[in-house]
C-alpha cells in the first residue's frame, strides 16, 4: 500500500500487514501550499517528447512509448515536482526527500546547476518504468548521463517489492532493495549503508561508487568495509538536531525496545517492528512523532530541534 502526505516528517517504511507494503513520506514547507492530484494518460504522454524543468533549465528527450500515471504537484506551479504517484503499471514512488553529500564528496564531484532535480524526477521516471527496479535502474542512468542538481532520496513500489535509492554525489548513487519484515525511516540525510556491487538481487549503484572514493579519498579500504554513509554523506552538527530527532523518535514509537542515543548517528538501517506495522499505526506517528518529542526534551533546547519536515 502507498500513501503520501504534504506536510510533517518524512519516512519510508516496510512492513507486512494485512498483505500490504508501506511506502510514503511526508513533506513540509514555509508556508502553506495546496496540492492537486492529476492524471496524465498515455496519450499525452506519448505526445510529450521532451521535459524541459521550469526552474533550472533541466532538459530531457522523453521515451516515445509512455504509461498513465497519476501525480501531485503543488497548485500554484505548472504540472512539475509531482512528488509522489503510481502509473497504470501498478509501480509507485514517492521522489521528494532532500539529502546532503559531504563536502568533501561534492568538491570531487559537484552538484549540476541545470542537472535532474526534485522537480523533474517524477515526471522523467514514472510514466516509463513498470517495476520499483526498473524505476532505480532508470534513475540511476538519468543521475549519471545529467547529474543532479540536488541531492534527493526516492523510493519505489511495487507489488512485490520496495526499493530506495539515495545519490552520492554529483553523478553517482546507491540503492537497496528494503527487506522483507522490517521498515525503515529516514529524515534529510541518506541512511544507507551496506553495499555489495556483486549482489544486484539486493543492491544497484554507479559502476565506480566504491572505486570513485577511494581515488577521492572518501574511503579506505584500511579501515574496514565500505560504509556509504560514512564515505559520500554530510554528518555535521546540524545533522544531530535537525535529522537525528526525527530517526530516534520513530524507531523508538515503532520498536520501543530499542535503545538508541539521539545524539549518535548509530541508529540501525532496517529495523523489525514490536509489532505488524498497519497503515494506520503510519498516520499515527505523524501526529506522535510531534507530540513524543516535545514531551521528551526540555523546553531551553526544543528550539534546536526538527521535529518535522522533509
Amino acid at each position: 500500500m502507498y500513501f503520501h502526505r504534504t506536510f510533517g516528517y518524512l519516512e519510508r517504511s516496510r512492513l507486512k500487514s494485512d498483505c500490504n507494503d508501506i511506502v510514503g513520506g511526508n513533506k513540509s514547507c514555509f508556508g502553506f501550499i495546496e496540492i492537486k492530484f492529476i492524471y496524465s494518460n498515455s496519450f499525452y504522454s506519448d505526445w510529450l517528447k521532451e521535459l524541459v524543468s521550469f526552474n533550472n533549465g533541466f532538459r530531457c528527450p522523453l521515451p516515445k512509448e509512455a504509461l498513465g500515471y497519476m501525480g501531485m504537484p503543488p497548485y500554484q506551479y505548472p504540472d512539475q515536482w509531482e512528488n509522489a504517484g503510481f502509473n497504470t503499471a501498478g509501480v509507485g514512488m514517492s521522489a521528494t526527500e532532500s539529502i546532503f553529500s559531504s563536502k568533501k564528496a561534492l568538491a570531487a564531484a559537484p552538484l549540476v546547476s541545470n542537472g535532474l532535480g526534485e522537480i523533474s524526477i517524477t515526471s522523467v521516471v514514472l510514466p516509463y518504468i513498470h517495476s520499483a527496479k526498473e524505476g532505480v535502474e532508470r534513475l540511476g542512468v538519468l543521475i549519471e548521463k545529467y547529474g543532479i542538481a540536488e541531492g534527493f532520496g526516492v523510493g519505489f513500489i511495487d507489488q512485490k517489492e520496495i526499493w530506495y535509492l539515495e545519490t552520492a554525489s554529483g553523478h553517482r548513487w546507491i540503492a537497496s532493495r528494503i527487506p522483507s519484515n522490517v521498515y525503515f525511516v529516514t529524515a534529510n540525510q541518506a541512511r544507507l549503508r551496506e553495499y555489495d556491487p556483486k549482489d544486484n538481487h539486493h543492491f544497484l549503484g554507479s559502476e565506480d561508487l566504491i572505486e570513485f572514493a577511494i581515488t577521492h579519498k572518501l574511503y579506505d579500504p584500511n579501515k574496514g568495509i565500505f560504509d556509504f554513509h560514512k564515505a559520500y554523506i554530510r554528518d555535521e552538527k546540524l545533522d544531530t538536531t535537525y535529522n537525528y530527532p526525527r530517526v530516534w523518535a520513530l524507531q523508538a514509537l515503532f520498536s520501543p525496545e530499542i535503545e538508541n542515543d539521539v545524539t549518535k548517528n548509530n541508529f540501525p538501517v532496517f529495523v523489525q517492528g514490536e509489532n505488524r506495522i498497519s497503515l494506520a499505526d503510519v498516520l499515527q506517528v505523524s501526529k506522535d512523532l510531534l507530540d513524543g518529542l516535545f514531551t521528551r526534551l526540555t523546553l531551553d533546547v526544543q528550539a534546536e530541534y526538527r521535529f518535522a519536515g522533509a
